[in-house]
């Protein structure tokens, strides 16, 4: 028999989530997905809850948007792809594919203002093809280490902006990420004997094998990253500042610490083997193991807008980021053992064959922006005058990968970021709300430095057949449209 007890737990977290690779609010991933000091309504709560005291109505807005990505494949590798346990000529080459994740979602807003000082306001991006995706990093293989499922995951947070004193705002939120404990508890029986046929294979030797699974238990438990800012309109400090605005924020480091207590124990029986007795052997192996996935890196950000008129807006955003800390999500083994009648193996003398060596940076990035607003039209006599905004801007977002050992083969690089969209506000021409209707529509591309790693040399799993380079580069792209209705 074999009894088995396992404890695993999956969670999600925030970092480049879907919101920090391709940005939230039609109009901000248009002007290059930044704003800091930019007020547009109550899309503003992962970028600075400060802004939502501009409100002047309740608002809610719906949007969706296409995120798509595309990253070059690796060359054949080295792996034991026929499971004899040898890595050699009868292996075939591993052939992976380059992960290609579709973040594909729904943008959701619900604001509103609480008097003239005050706003609060929920954000959620949905995306569609699931809620959550966990998984490990095998360090031997190529993986995009800051991509692959960062971009899969729901994100949803709550925030205020406050007006202490004219101009002056204040602003907190919270972004909820979810942790899951799952457990099971079952048993395997195997029972073997001795051949009567003298050709019999080696699997006539079992006799039977059942499985029975007793428990299987979700817990689902809420987990916060906390995030503050400020915000100042310059204007009512002096005359001569009017249209400059400042703003700054901070985010809170968090991630998905995964734990799984493994107790397995095996009892086998072996029986009728000539003239000896039954043999029966109890073996238990206890085992932890360690994940840290969708690491979320403390952020520092401070931002400027200036509007010398109702037509034309530019604004700058530098963020300053501690990858340093980062921890990649790969299983690690913090404890086992090996333990029997016969013999015991202690934890000293069992090794983690996932060790690896890898550091990362803090980085700095730049966000800008424009916004130029073109002269009012009438296209009927119910939707009153039709404003109009033409919206660019660009990024540059540096790789934190740093360094790493010969044993592993993490990608990353530099990226590049160029944006543009068009929004259009007019009045209900059914009367059915009495503010106004607001649609953005936003295209956006990064671009991937492009190099290459290359390897040792050294033949082992996961290293590139003949010593080929791997390539670095790709491309992230999103599309999209929102509406949003103010009433």
């Amino acid at each position: 028999m074999i009894g088995l007890s396992a404890l695993t737990a999956m969670l999600t977290a925030a970092h480049a989530g879907p919101i920090d690779a391709y940005g939230f609010g039609g109009a901000a991933i248009g002007r290059g997905q930044g704003g800091l000091a930019v007020a547009d309504g109550g899309m503003t709560v992962f970028r600075n809850p400060a802004l939502l005291q501009e409100l002047e109505w309740a608002e809610a807005a719906y949007g969706y948007g296409l995120n798509r990505s595309s990253f070059p494949a690796p060359p054949p590798l080295h792996w034991d792809t026929n499971r004899d346990g040898q890595l050699n000529e009868a292996d075939n080459p591993l052939l992976l594919k380059a992960d290609r994740p579709r973040a594909d979602g729904s943008t959701i807003s619900m604001a509103r203002n609480v008097g003239d000082r005050m706003g609060v306001a929920l954000n959620a991006f949905m995306p569609t093809d699931q809620f959550l995706r966990l998984r490990t990093t095998e360090p031997a293989l190529p993986a995009w280490v800051m991509h692959g499922n960062r971009t899969q995951r729901l994100e949803l947070a709550v925030g205020f902006g406050f007006e202490l004193m004219d101009g002056f705002s204040i602003g907190a939120a919270s972004e909820m990420v979810g942790k899951a404990k799952y457990r099971i508890n079952g048993t395997i029986d195997i029972a073997a004997g001795a051949a009567t046929d003298a050709e019999a294979e080696a699997e006539d030797l079992i006799e039977y094998v059942r499985v029975d699974v007793h428990e299987m238990t979700l817990d689902l438990v809420p987990r916060f990253v906390p995030m503050v800012g400020l915000y100042w309109d310059l204007g009512p400090t002096a005359n001569g500042l009017n249209g400059a605005r400042v703003a700054a924020t901070w985010r809170g480091s968090s991630g998905v610490p995964v734990e799984a207590d493994i107790d397995l124990q095996i009892n086998g029986r072996l029986a009728e083997v000539g003239d000896l007795e039954s043999v029966n052997l109890a073996l238990v192996i206890p085992v932890e193991l360690s994940i840290f996935d969708h690491f979320v890196p403390e952020r520092w950000s401070v931002g400027a807008a200036y509007q010398p008129n109702n037509f034309v807006q530019v604004y700058a955003d530098i963020h300053r980021t501690r990858w340093a800390a980062m921890r990649v999500n790969v299983a690690h083994l913090s404890e086992a053992a090996i333990r029997s009648q016969m013999f015991q193996v202690d934890e000293d003398r069992l090794d983690d064959a996932n060790e690896y060596t890898v550091e990362f940076r803090d980085t700095t990035s730049v966000h800008s922006g424009v916004e130029i607003g073109l002269p009012t039209w009438h296209s009927g006599p119910n939707q009153g005058p039709v404003e109009m905004t033409v919206r660019a801007g660009g990024a540059y977002i540096p790789s934190p990968l740093a360094s790493q050992g010969s044993s592993t083969a993490f990608l990353d690089s530099d990226r590049f970021l160029i944006a543009g969209g068009v929004g259009f506000v007019h009045r209900d021409a059914l009367d059915l709300v009495p503010g106004p209707i607001a649609w953005d529509g936003y295209v956006s591309q990064q671009r991937l430095a492009e190099g290459s790693l290359v390897p040792d040399g050294e033949v082992r799993p996961g290293a590139p057949i003949d010593g080929r380079p791997i390539p670095v580069g790709g491309r992230m792209w999103s599309a999209g449209v929102q509406c949003s209705v103010s009433f």
